[in-house]
């Protein structure tokens, strides 16, 4: 029998399940534990990350099991003798879609914007949609605007990871905050509330279908890049 979810040990059938059977839970790895387990793992397999590229790697994974599995036997073949850099992490290893926004956020607030375009046509042409597009990057500078506020009132990385967990509901990886932190440090409040607004209001105008949605979402970016002091 396979019964997803949480039994409710109050039930007399599910008491006598667990009197007569054997009851194996199958529960999620907590990200310290599958840390250690595929540290292990990489090492068996003769890899040896520099330091700090094993957890590139985990967050390249989003801290998946399949996922990190995956990633390590990509490596295992890109680098015949096992010593990985962040740049083999970079190389070997096939982006996400969140990757590929987190890259078309740092074009637009470079001012790369021919980049930007050709990478919002890729996506395009990979058949993401700019809804998806837009909530993402929403996450990304709400998440700049609550890590520059959090850090301004004194708070170590640790105490932000903290609290948004706590804000969030689930466990914020601590690596995202201190890229985040990184990234947001030159970003002034006010630009981030805008950026913030310009997504908001384009996902808004998207959806009524005010204009046609590949010209609002590109508008989007170039408000944005101009309004990076």
């Amino acid at each position: 029998i396979c019964a997803p979810g949480k039994l409710d040990g109050k039930r007399r059938l599910v008491k006598l399940l667990k009197r007569d059977a054997r009851v194996l839970e199958a529960n999620t790895l907590k990200e310290s534990d599958l840390k250690t387990y595929f540290q292990k793992y990489a090492h068996q397999e003769g890899l040896v990350f520099e330091a700090g590229v094993f957890d590139e790697l985990l967050i390249k994974s989003n801290y998946d099991f399949s996922d990190t599995l995956t990633n390590i036997a990509f490596l295992k073949s890109y680098k015949t003798d096992g010593h990985i850099s962040s740049n083999d992490v970079r190389e070997a290893i096939p982006k996400s879609l969140q990757d590929n926004i987190f890259d078309l956020t740092q074009d637009v607030l470079l001012g790369r914007i021919d980049l930007a375009r050709d990478l919002v046509r890729d996506l395009r042409l990979q058949g993401e949609d700019e809804i998806k597009l837009i909530a993402i990057m929403l996450g990304q500078f709400r998440m700049f605007l609550q890590v520059k506020i959090l850090a301004s009132k004194g708070k170590s990385e640790s105490q932000i990871v903290s609290e948004l967990s706590h804000y969030i509901g689930r466990k914020i990886n601590p690596y995202q905050v201190k890229f985040a932190v990184r990234d947001s440090r030159n970003l002034p409040l006010a630009f981030l509330k805008e950026a913030i607004r310009i997504l908001i209001e384009t996902d808004y105008a998207i959806k009524r279908g005010t204009y046609d949605k590949d010209y609002l979402f590109d508008l989007a970016l170039l408000k944005i890049a101009h309004k990076k002091p």
